[in-house]
């Protein structure tokens, strides 16, 4: 890692006597985007607020339902692109990093139940249609503390690992397909191991008035540590404002969740959620 600056450095450089063809180049700090970020996916980097109506199974038949509030701060920062044939074509070197934090508002104080950390180093291409994502991450999940007083916690998760995944799409007309792995390298829990599988497709529609756009996106994993359950995630809602890189957007979604618990302590258990959210691009 300490090599990895002088590394990108000397990839910049072209080498001597080389003619460089007058398409392709490189640039630190690219803000455009070789892979787009997964519409429907809980876990994708971003920055977002939602009201949550969540039912958890307590595993004798029986369901406790409350409200939530779930909100994150999350980015993927590029840091250096080597330009395609095209524009939007080529690689792209990038980093990212999230906490996502889950908080009960039927509990004193808004409790917060669990807040999940992330950060990692996307490598992402695209030619045409066809786009890769390939991701090294590290993630830890920690418990609320309000929830631990006031005696309303699971018994705690020490989960922290490092995963590798790898995504493949394909784009038409504004859909995209996509599928992919993921596997877990280092784990400090013995019950979070193991695999994981992932699927999907999103939609983004054309412009019109005020630069709407409709939006909407499926999202299904299954993971090995949850003995191959799924978690199916669903988005649908309209993007106001631009849709380039450099354009601010407000995107309102409705979005429902069925499956195994996406928030980091809690997936070993099963449940449901419905309500909004609000997302920002900056």
């Amino acid at each position: 890692m300490r090599g990895l600056p002088v590394l990108l450095l000397l990839l910049a450089l072209p080498l001597p006597g080389a003619a460089q063809p007058a398409q392709h180049g490189y640039d630190f700090f690219p803000r455009e985007e070789t892979f787009r970020g997964l519409l429907a996916d809980p876990a994708e980097p971003r920055v977002f607020m939602s009201h949550l109506r969540v039912k958890r199974d307590a595993g004798d038949g029986s369901a406790a339902a409350f409200s939530a509030a779930f909100l994150g701060v999350g980015f993927d920062f590029g840091l250096l692109r080597r330009s395609g044939a095209a524009p939007g074509e080529g690689w792209q070197l990038g980093v990212f990093g999230s906490a996502d934090s889950l908080f009960n508002l039927d509990l004193p104080g808004d409790a917060l139940m669990n807040t999940d950390y992330r950060f990692g180093m996307p490598l992402s291409w695209r030619t045409r249609s066809v786009s890769l994502r390939a991701r090294l991450y590290h993630q830890s999940s920690h418990l609320g503390d309000e929830l631990i007083i006031g005696g309303n916690a699971p018994r705690r998760v020490d989960l922290s690992f490092e995963a590798a995944d790898l995504l493949a799409a394909w784009e038409h007309r504004g859909w995209r397909l996509y599928g992919g792995a993921s596997q877990v390298l280092r784990t400090r829990t013995r019950t979070y191991d193991g695999g994981g599988l992932h699927a999907g497709f999103d939609y983004v529609g054309p412009a019109v008035i005020f630069g709407q756009r409709l939006v909407a996106g499926l999202d299904v994993k299954w993971l090995e540590a949850a003995d191959w359950g799924s978690g199916v995630s669903a988005k649908a809602g309209m993007r106001f404002g631009g849709h380039g890189p450099r354009q601010r957007a407000l995107t309102v979604l409705l979005e429902t969740y069925q499956g195994f618990a996406p928030f980091g302590q809690f997936f070993v258990e099963d449940l449901r959620y419905y309500g909004a959210t609000l997302q920002f691009e900056f």
